[in-house]
């Protein structure tokens, strides 16, 4: 028996994989095919390949078949290019914490990668909710700008950047969940 709350973990269960996590960033930039995936991700291309179409699936990943070579043998060589993910598909599961558990394996690599910090933000603070939805409302306009110009990986004088962004409207410990919102167990 499935119910919709299932069919919404479909997705993040897609995405739940630090791999998966980096291929979606790589290919944000740019539609490139499993053998190129593999070659910047240094795995093998069974793999590549079979993680890029579990993410086109899931509808993270839209498939691009390129022209026949000249002459029309072989078959096209099928690119992936990022599909930007509707947020309510992904903040409205109850699964969302294995896309967390993944985001989070993965930061830790990124951490280890990382050359230098530009940015580093962390609060738990009560806001007005004008403010509230501005921070979200500018979140949402720089998420935007690093996906429209997002490029290849080393071209053009391109730097490797990372961009990890969670805000989070949190339960009031002291007062009651709204209304058809159970309170969490710690």
């Amino acid at each position: 028996m499935s119910t919709e709350e299932d069919d919404g973990l479909v997705p993040l269960r897609a995405l739940a994989n630090p791999l998966r996590i980096r291929m979606v960033s790589l290919l944000t930039g740019v539609a490139m095919s499993a053998t190129e995936v593999a070659e910047e991700l240094g795995i093998a291309h069974a793999s590549a390949s079979y993680h890029l179409r579990r993410l086109a699936e899931a509808g993270f990943l839209e498939p691009l078949d390129d022209p026949p070579a000249p002459g029309g043998k072989g078959r096209p060589r099928r690119r992936y290019r990022y599909v930007l993910a509707d947020a309510a598909r992904l903040d409205g599961a109850n699964g969302r914490r294995l896309l967390h558990e993944a985001l989070n394996e993965d930061l830790a690599r990124r951490l280890a990668q990382a050359r230098a910090q530009r940015l580093s933000v962390d609060a738990e603070v009560w806001l007005d909710r004008p403010v509230w939805e501005q921070v979200a409302g500018l979140l949402d306009q720089a998420v935007t700008l690093v996906h429209e110009h997002a490029g290849p990986p080393r071209t053009g004088g391109r730097i490797k950047v990372s961009m990890t962004a969670l805000l989070l409207e949190l339960d009031d410990d002291r007062r009651p969940p709204p209304a058809g919102h159970p309170r969490r167990q710690p």
